[in-house]
């Protein structure tokens, strides 16, 4: 072997070496012990594009301020964006109507909230009408009954002109009268404990309840 040739492999295996010892030293310190522990909060729990399983928001949406209003809660009393901050809540839109994507949603988000476990209870389900005419409070209360949905799922109705403010704001229609189907829209919002928007999910189809409460957890982690 020439002196040259004697000399470019030396340098090679110096180079080597050198790149084993810095990746020993990294494997070092993310082993020690409470590494993790000292991490930023916002690498354990924060809002990073792609954090949430849920979609993003259109518009440039994202932690935006939701929308404020107070309607009539069919379980009593006055349900709002003052009673509701503090914690994550979900928004969604329904009627009592509905044959197949209206319980798909509600089932879905009960199951949500029973994979929370004890935590569950500190979130909130808005279902806000679709239906003003056909949403009295007597068929609502009927219709959670029957379904079982726990007190923390709330159900807000209201006229057509104190629910267009909302619907608006979600980029939800309500549903026509003369449809037999399912026409309104059908997504889930999350909003977080300082009441801002987050993610979304589109509920047209079968939407994971592990999904929802995966992102869920994140807020209630944040708040």
């Amino acid at each position: 072997m020439t002196p040259r040739r004697k000399r470019i492999v030396l340098a090679a295996s110096v180079a080597v070496l050198s790149l084993w010892a810095i990746a020993l030293v990294v494997v070092a310190i993310q082993q020690r012990p409470g590494a993790q522990a000292n991490a930023p909060a916002a690498a354990q729990i924060g809002s990073a594009p792609g954090l949430f399983r849920g979609g993003p928001l259109p518009g440039g949406l994202d932690r935006k301020p939701a929308v404020d209003f107070a309607l009539t809660d069919a379980r009593g009393g006055t349900l709002g964006t003052r009673s509701l901050r503090g914690r994550p809540y979900v928004v969604t839109f329904l009627y009592t109507d509905c044959p197949d994507t209206c319980p798909l949603i509600a089932s879905q988000l009960k199951a949500a909230l029973e994979q929370l476990g004890p935590r569950g209870k500190d979130v909130t389900v808005v279902a806000v009408s679709a239906d003003p005419v056909g949403d009295t409070r007597g068929q609502v209360l009927q219709w959670l009954q029957e379904r079982r949905l726990p007190s923390n799922f709330r159900y807000a109705i209201g006229t057509k002109q104190e629910l267009l403010p909302i619907w608006e704001a979600y980029y939800a229609a309500p549903q026509p009268r003369d449809e037999e189907q399912s026409a309104h829209s059908a997504s889930i919002w999350l909003v977080d404990a300082d009441n801002r928007l987050r993610t979304k999910f589109s509920a047209g189809f079968g939407v994971p309840p592990t999904d929802i409460a995966h992102d869920l957890r994140i807020l209630l982690e944040e708040s």
